[in-house]
């Protein structure tokens, strides 16, 4: 099911839409706010995939909602409504990559039909996607239980999550619990989001870590490889060597031009 946001200040006109629209005979779950603040908030938990919203409010404008939606990473098909027909707001939501721009009075059964094509071509761009595709399954069994946070807003969490827990056993398992997803709904996202997989991610970064501290510390190849997760000395090397092709103790010498005896 897809999620249609309406944003408009005057209540008649947030009434006439959700109301006027059938919303559910084209597989729509509809959210209303009255102004560009309880738009973001709604947004932060649903992530709509579709947003109608005036251009005229107090506050916070339209298109500045536009821009803040985008800025967070929303991909929202958005159509602007306004009672006002000067070309540069017509500019400036092509600025935003806006859909469409309808104005005042609202012809209802002509925004039907672009909300409905709009609706089917989302879906048909699903379906041709298989990552999109096994994202929505998984989010539809997942419930809405949980507040929900957009997929940007869940990787940022993730990897600072982790940046803070490099020094501890980390598995998937504990950080998808801490973002209040499921494991396999975490593994999709953090791989398209990343380009590799977690496991790869936390390794990578741990070496990262490591080259650091051996070019730039005194302690011990011991110490270092315990302060990135690696409490076993010889696990440490054969990870380290795996990946940069020699030994913690090569690299320091070569980071500090000693030559190798």
């Amino acid at each position: 099911m897809l999620k249609v946001m309406l944003v408009d200040d005057e209540a008649p006109i947030l009434n006439n839409l959700k109301s006027i629209i059938p919303w559910k005979e084209m597989n729509m779950q509809v959210l209303t706010a009255r102004s560009g603040q309880e738009a973001l908030g709604l947004f932060d938990i649903h992530n709509p995939d579709i947003i109608l919203c005036d251009i005229r409010m107090p506050v916070m404008d339209g298109l500045t909602l536009v821009s803040e939606l985008r800025s967070r990473g929303s991909a929202a098909e958005i159509i602007l409504l306004t009672g006002y027909q000067e070309f540069e707001y017509a500019r400036a939501g092509i600025k935003y990559k806006v859909r469409d721009y309808i104005c005042k009075p609202i012809h209802y059964k002509e925004l039907e039909n672009n909300i409905r094509a709009i609706g089917e071509q989302i879906v048909q761009n699903r379906l041709k996607d298989p990552f999109q595709q096994t994202v929505s399954r998984i989010q539809e069994h997942e419930g809405d239980q949980t507040v929900r946070k957009n997929p940007q807003q869940l990787m940022a969490e993730a990897v600072g999550y982790i940046a803070d827990k490099l020094d501890k056993d980390l598995g998937i398992e504990e950080l998808a619990g801490h973002l209040g997803i499921s494991c396999s709904y975490f593994s999709l996202l953090f791989k398209n989001h990343l380009g590799m997989t977690f496991v790869e991610y936390v390794t990578a970064k741990r070496i990262e870590a490591a080259k650091y501290l051996l070019a730039h510390s005194e302690k011990s190849i011991t110490q270092i490889g315990a302060g990135i997760g690696y409490h076993e000395r010889r696990y440490f090397t054969k990870v380290f060597q795996r990946h940069t092709g020699m030994t913690p103790s090569e690299f320091r010498d070569q980071a500090r031009n000693i030559p190798a005896m």
